[in-house]
């Protein structure tokens, strides 16, 4: 994925969040002033009104506290399933990248050993410098990989 993909793809998670933020605030003014509108036009006396309205904001206050706890804890919950489960993509990722390295430098140690032992038939337009080059590509592509994936990581970890 290029940088300014990526880019886009914040900018765009960021523009969500924010409007789903706007509407949550929005959806919590309207109720308090729907529940204020529906309790001063209700047909009860100033004091049994003060009394209801009391009663009602100590239940509200109750209830707005435990969902605190609820959200709080399931956060954390939700935190600490993600930071693990990507730590074992991680690691798994470094192990395949482990496996390959390996496989590319055996792979060479192989041709350097064996060329004194047998002879190779090859086509003409294969020659052995295109196969170093090759493997020097692989090199690279999995130094790359290996990097995006401790960006990677370092992101997680923030």
């Amino acid at each position: 994925m290029t940088s300014r993909e990526y880019e886009s793809r914040e900018t765009n998670q960021s523009r969500n969040e924010g409007s789903s933020s706007t509407f949550f605030w929005g959806a919590v003014i309207g109720g308090v002033v729907g529940a204020a509108a529906a309790l001063l036009f209700a047909p009860k006396s100033g004091r049994e009104l003060r009394t209801t309205l009391g009663s009602q904001a100590d239940t509200i206050m109750d209830k707005t506290v435990s969902l605190k706890e609820n959200v709080v804890a399931k956060s954390n919950e939700l935190a600490s399933k993600t930071s693990s489960i990507s730590q074992g993509i991680v690691l798994q990722s470094s192990e395949l990248v482990n496996k390959v390295k390996g496989k590319t430098s055996q792979k060479d140690e192989d041709s350097s050993d064996s060329e004194g032992t047998y002879i190779s038939i090859q086509s003409p337009k294969e020659s052995p410098s295109a196969k170093k080059s090759d493997s020097n590509d692989i090199k690279k592509k999995l130094e790359e990989t290996q990097k995006a994936f401790d960006e990677e990581e370092s992101k997680v970890k923030l």
